[in-house]
């Protein structure tokens, strides 16, 4: 996967089936922070979350990677 932008505007949503709609967005913000947030939630949450953004979606495994080459790409 190739870096995405950490500023980047992004959405956090979960789906499920109590929702009208199918999914809610459950917050707005740069795509780091929606990345730290999706990986706050606990294992089971998190299956249900994804971040959106204009360049693509990332699951929790797609987030942690992009955390991690920010970690990298800041030392």
């Amino acid at each position: 996967m190739q870096p995405m932008p950490m500023d980047l505007p992004a959405e956090l949503h979960r789906r499920g089936n109590d929702l009208p709609d199918g999914d809610v967005i459950v917050a707005t913000g740069p795509l780091v922070i929606m990345a730290h947030g999706l990986l706050a939630l606990d294992p089971e949450a998190r299956k249900t979350c994804w971040i959106h953004s204009e360049i693509g979606d990332l699951d929790a495994a797609a987030a942690e990677e992009q955390l991690s080459f920010w970690s990298r790409a800041a030392h």
